[in-house]
């Protein structure tokens, strides 16, 4: 069994963030280690979102916690402060570990008014040039490659191109549901060669957590010594499953479900 670390936000409905992570990585029998970043929270009335970071002091004492596991990979998703974002960038410097996964979450299903003190460029320089695979949706993506919107699988792969040119080994850009034609379409470039994945989308509104939950299964598959092509065909197997069997949390929303399902990972 082996570690991964997962940095970033904490969900407290419990469907995306490092909940997700946590829920995947087992699933994968891997042993998930967190450092919480921020937590996210809402109003039980309206669910309107809000977003506190954690004290830089707190963020980095989890960060050296870590210093003594053998971390076979890291995930990163969610970093809402500028002083933490410098904390882990001085973390990735020194700390020993396997795969890095960014997932870089700007753009989600929650409705959350960011903390716009981590600019693009120092975002792009200081951490994505360090990782060996992104995972950006396309709304990310877009924000990250300054256009205004990915409508279509040759714009995802322009948009590729230039965030394989950050410094990134591997990009993954995920649709999710927002393509008009009925298909869930993520695209893997490897600086040299394009591959698409798709399936149907499911009509569902109840699909939080689902970019989170196929982020951390590429990585737990990469750990296990995968191919980053059977990793990413494999997560989104996974994920599939995870949105068809997904929960009614409330009349708000409802999250995918990463416990057993009769689906067996691999």
């Amino acid at each position: 069994m082996k570690k991964i670390l997962s940095i970033g936000g904490s969900d407290t409905s419990g469907g995306g963030g490092i909940e997700a992570d946590i829920k995947t990585f087992e699933r994968y029998d891997e042993f998930n280690v967190v450092a919480i970043e921020n937590i996210v929270t809402m109003n039980p009335n309206n669910w309107q979102v809000a977003q506190y970071s954690m004290p830089t002091e707190i963020f980095s004492a989890q960060l050296q916690t870590t210093l003594s596991i053998p971390l076979a990979g890291i995930k990163v998703g969610m970093i809402s402060d500028i002083n933490n974002f410098n904390i882990l960038i001085d973390y990735l410097e020194t700390a020993n570990f396997g795969w890095l996964l960014v997932d870089p979450v700007m753009a989600t299903k929650l409705t959350i008014a960011h903390d716009k003190t981590i600019d693009l460029t120092t975002y792009k320089k200081k951490l994505l040039s360090k990782a060996d695979i992104v995972t950006p949706n396309v709304l990310e993506a877009a924000l990250l490659t300054d256009v205004q919107s990915i409508n279509s699988v040759s714009e995802m792969k322009e948009a590729a191109k230039k965030i394989y040119d950050y410094g990134v080994k591997n990009v993954v850009i995920k649709s999710g549901n927002r393509f008009a034609d009925g298909l869930a379409t993520d695209l893997l470039y490897d600086g040299t060669n394009f591959e698409v994945f798709q399936n149907e989308i499911i009509k569902t509104d109840y699909n939080h957590g689902a970019g989170c939950t196929f982020s951390a299964a590429i990585l737990a598959n990469m750990v296990k010594n995968k191919s980053i092509s059977a990793s990413v065909k494999e997560a989104k197997e996974f994920t599939f499953q995870a949105v068809a069997n997904a929960i009614q949390l409330n009349q708000f929303v409802g999250h995918v479900w990463q416990g057993d399902n009769h689906y067996e990972t691999t």
